[in-house]
């Protein structure tokens, strides 16, 4: 749920990103893998979103499902 928050939190995608599809599906190691899509703004790829989005996979991958 945290790491699901804090994904929304800081794109806004919830409901359009195919992570959240693959969770709902519950395909929860293919939405853990989605995090790591979304680490660009301005079109240029971002280290501290890099870092986020891993933070965030590992949480929802730590949680139980």
């Amino acid at each position: 749920f945290d790491a699901l928050v804090s994904f929304h939190y800081n794109t806004g995608a919830i409901f359009k990103a195919t992570l959240t599809k693959k969770h709902v599906a519950g395909d929860h190691a293919g939405a853990a893998a989605e995090f790591g899509k979304w680490v660009h703004a301005g079109g240029r790829k971002l280290t501290g979103l890099v870092h986020r989005r891993a933070d965030e996979a590992a949480l929802y991958a730590a949680a139980p499902q």
